[in-house]
Parts: C-alpha cells; structure tokens; sequence
C-alpha cells in the first residue's frame, strides 16, 4: 500500500512538474521575440488566389503590457495605429479622426484583411495568462528539436482560440510552428516561421506564415525588416494621444 501512495505521489508531482516546465517555455519563447523592449519595421503580403498586397508598419513594445503598432502604406491604410495598454487594447483611423475601443468580439477579425487576427498581433502576451500548458511530446520542425506543447484555454472571454498547440525548439526557445483551433477544437489554421537570424546576440525567425485550412491557397506572410531590442521607452509613451499622431509618431530606437 505504501509503494502505491508513493508512486501516486510521484505520478502526481510529476505531472505537475511537466506543466510548469511547459508554461516555463511558453513564457521564455515569448520573451526571446519582445525583449525587455523592442521597435520593429515589418511588412505583411496577404496572398489570395486572384489578388495580393502588401502592408507596412511600424511596432514598438514594452513587455507584455503595452505595445504600438503603426500603419506606413499603402497610402490608402497608412497613418492608422493600434494601441495595447495592459488589458485595453484601442485602434486609430485618421480617416474618420475615430478612436475605437477593441472589445472581445473583434479580437478574432482578420488584422487589416489578413490570416492574422487581432488577437495574435495585439494581444500575444495572453498565451502565458490565459492558457494552461502541457508538454505531448518532442518532435523535429525545420531541422530542430522541439517541445509539442499544448495550450488549452483557461475562460472564454479573453482569447479566442480554445486550444493552441506550439512547436517551441529545445534550444533557443524558438516558436517555429502554431497550430490554431476553435472552441470546437476544429483546425482553423497553421503558422510556421523560418529566417532564423543573429538578431542582438538572439537568433528569431524572421519570416511568418499564415496557412487557413479550409482555403489552404489563402495565405498571409509577415516579414520583419528591421528589429531593434531593448530600445529606450517609457510606459508613458503608450497612450491614445500618441497614437492619434498617426504617421507623425516619433518611435524609439535607441537602444538602453
């Protein structure tokens, strides 16, 4: 009897152990591509089986709480920006002279007509507070070793997806593939990414991709041009006021 209570101990402390472990890694990988704080250049080609284009723009983030992200081009787009404060998140489209508060509902709408959504652009910190994790195995994504890790949703308010599973390699703490699924747990689409660079003494992938599994010819592709880490900027910065200065903003990118 003893031998069994020990081995349940065991059993147990185990599975607790794995899960920390995976929410460790979640945490870490997420970390490796913000920094303490960063200002990015990408742009966004959105391929559709008639037609694609292109978006520009600009980010700058400080943790997970706050980020800035601004529209450069086309012409047509250019000047909008997309605000996160903490738990807030808000857009700002020059056109109109309108700040609109993001609620839960628009967090699944596609991030300026791409495979992107809302969600995963402005709101990436909450697969740390708002998914439970769990290692289901290791496995080889682009020639690396990684962890198979499980991110099941916690609440259904505050994030869109039911269950993520990310591929995180073992070394590096790269995220190099996402599989996304609905409260149905239903596949809605894949995301690799690829490009590994030396970027400040950390290499990231610097190429993502977005494939829909019902429309497998629909993709989208975000390239980052430029990465600038643990540049100088205060929380202060990240403001409606800043934002409502459209192509005007001033972002930091002079480095601590």
């Amino acid at each position: 009897m003893k031998t069994f209570y020990l081995t349940l101990v065991l059993i147990i402390t185990y599975i607790g152990t794995m899960a920390q472990d995976a929410t460790e890694i979640v945490k870490k990988s997420n970390s490796m591509m913000q920094g303490e704080s960063s200002y990015m250049e990408m742009s966004m080609k959105i391929v559709r089986p008639k037609w694609e284009r292109t978006v520009s723009f600009k980010s700058c983030s400080l943790g997970s709480d706050y980020g800035l992200t601004l529209v450069t081009s086309p012409s047509k787009e250019a000047g909008q920006s997309f605000l996160k404060s903490k738990d807030e998140m808000w857009s700002w489209n020059p056109t109109i002279n309108k700040t609109i508060k993001l609620g839960p509902s628009m967090l699944a709408q596609g991030w300026m007509g791409s495979d992107f959504s809302n969600d995963e652009l402005l709101n990436e910190a909450a697969i740390v507070e708002y998914y439970s994790h769990k290692i289901l195995a290791t496995e080889n994504v682009a020639g690396k070793d990684c962890y198979k890790i499980e991110c099941t949703q916690k609440t259904g308010d505050e994030v869109i997806w039911g269950k993520q599973i990310r591929w995180i390699s073992k070394t590096g703490d790269l995220l190099l593939k996402t599989e996304y699924y609905d409260d149905e747990l239903y596949l809605v689409k894949t995301e690799l990414a690829y490009d590994i660079k030396t970027i400040d003494k950390r290499e990231i992938p610097t190429t993502y991709e977005i494939i829909t599994t019902e429309n497998p010819d629909n993709k989208t592709i975000v390239t980052m041009d430029n990465i600038i880490f643990n540049v100088k900027v205060d929380a202060s910065f990240f403001s409606t006021q800043t934002m409502k200065k459209g192509l005007a903003i001033d972002f930091p990118k002079t480095t601590k």
